[in-house]
């Protein structure tokens, strides 16, 4: 029998203290005399786990190329709404144009609930290629659109190969990491940033130098590479495992599987109110995060910056959320997933309400609000994966992350018709308006997170590490 088939990922015995782990507890850093730990959710085993190795690193290497193009594109979809808005689709209200973002957004979330059982099942590789070619193929066709209906297509095929993609490369994390795996995440996560980073600073200097059409072409062609060498270094850890106890199964055993799969769609049939909770904070967190950055660039232009600046404060939002994906993340295996998340959350809120409403207008608060903006919004997307695989049996990662970027991609379908029907014509007053909804979405994720980490604990401590 294989390594990997000794592996079993499994929930069902906790690991028995020895004298040594207690030596070990007892003379870990400072933090336990200060914060007591909360026991992992599922109960799993972290002697299962490889938790480093050179294969665990290449799978985190591999999920972080292929991050950057999956959010990375998300990321960076800012510079290309805001090139489409001011050249091809010039004639059109922003509230028609905002369908086509609409749309993309939601597909590259709800994609997950398809995605997720079958990644749980079968594993990432022939997703990842679907994903590799819908991606591919949406970019080429987004180089040649210049009608709306055109434009709506290309991106569906691009929202499709992101749906595709982004939950086999963030669920695969958790097979391989348990006491890193909140660091490790925030490695991954970091790709997205990365991608965002580079994209809009790319497509910048290329628009004038060799148009729009060939900019995109060129961007297609490096997520081809970062696709096609992320299809190499990922890899599945659980399925050989799983598949031979399938074909053991009795026919009574495989119905139990079955009924526990579908019920496993349903947060309400099973009462999982702390995922309910969390669902819903990340539905409010990432919607407020997914309208900032998506209408950044527009919102600086309205309060009278150009819009190649536009573009450099869209830069620097995802240079300084590099920093806000990672280090948050390391910290978090330390102090708690939940009471990290918590806390940048309410800093990237407090950003909002404190520097940018306000002070809008001065040129220099736009920059300081990019930098720390970016980095306190950073945890976003690096800690709630972390913090799901912590309430949740890894065997579901798959189909949990699945649902959970179902509820996000209404977020996006329904939001950002929304949020262009706030800006309206525009105006710095309407985009003002704009900026009060997308903190009061921030407020939201504060207190359903804060919730969430509530029933998880089952009191209201703040000392407790979860």
């Amino acid at each position: 029998m294989s390594d990997v088939e000794n592996i079993e990922l499994s929930n069902r015995y906790q690991r028995q203290p020895t004298q040594q782990s207690f030596i070990n507890d007892t003379n870990s850093t400072a933090l336990s005399s200060a914060i007591s730990v909360e026991p992992l959710e599922g109960g799993e085993n972290p002697e299962d786990y490889p938790d480093g190795g050179l294969m665990a690193y290449s799978v985190i290497l591999g999920s972080f190329l292929g991050l950057v193009v999956n959010l990375g594109i998300i990321n960076s979809v800012g510079a290309i709404q805001t090139y489409v808005s001011n050249h091809q689709l010039s004639h059109l209200k922003q509230s028609s144009i905002s369908w086509i973002f609409s749309i993309y957004l939601s597909l590259s979330y709800a994609g997950g609930l398809i995605v997720g059982p079958i990644f749980d099942k079968k594993g990432p590789l022939m997703i990842l290629i679907t994903s590799t070619g819908f991606i591919f193929m949406g970019l080429m066709a987004i180089a040649n659109s210049v009608e709306i209906w055109q434009f709506i297509l290309s991106f569906i095929a691009l929202g499709i190969g992101n749906g595709f993609g982004m939950t086999p490369l963030i669920g695969v994390i958790s097979h391989w990491f348990l006491k890193k795996r909140g660091n490790t995440t925030g490695i991954a996560t970091s790709g997205g940033s990365v991608g965002g980073l580079i994209f809009p600073l790319m497509l910048r200097s290329l628009y004038p130098k060799v148009g729009f059409v060939w900019s995109i072409r060129i961007l297609a062609f490096i997520c081809l590479f970062c696709q096609v060498s992320s299809l190499l270094l990922v890899k599945e850890r659980m399925i050989s495992k799983h598949n031979q106890e399938q074909n053991n199964a009795t026919s009574e055993e495989i119905a139990v599987e079955k009924k526990r799969f579908y019920v496993s769609w349903d947060m309400f049939k099973i009462k999982d109110y702390k995922f309910f909770f969390l669902a819903l904070g990340g539905f409010c967190a990432e919607l407020s995060l997914i309208l900032l950055v998506t209408y950044y660039a527009s919102y600086a232009i309205a309060h009278g910056t150009t819009e190649s600046t536009s573009y450099l404060l869209l830069t620097l939002w995802n240079g300084t959320g590099i920093a806000g994906r990672w280090v948050p993340a390391y910290v978090s295996d330390y102090y708690g997933r939940f009471n990290v998340n918590i806390i940048m959350l309410l800093s990237y809120c407090l950003s909002i309400f404190v520097l940018l409403y306000p002070f809008a207008s001065n040129q220099k608060i736009l920059w300081a609000f990019a930098g720390i903006g970016g980095f306190c919004s950073g945890s976003i997307l690096s800690l709630l994966p972390a913090c799901l695989s912590q309430i949740t049996p890894v065997k579901q990662i798959g189909t949990k992350y699945g649902i959970l970027n179902f509820i996000l991609s209404t977020a996006n379908l329904f939001g950002i018709p929304i949020a262009a029907a706030i800006i309206d014509d525009g105006s710095s007053k309407q985009y003002n308006n704009f900026m009060v909804l997308v903190g009061c979405l921030s407020i939201g994720g504060v207190l359903f997170w804060a919730i969430s980490r509530c029933i998880v604990l089952k009191s209201f401590k703040l000392l407790v590490k979860v």
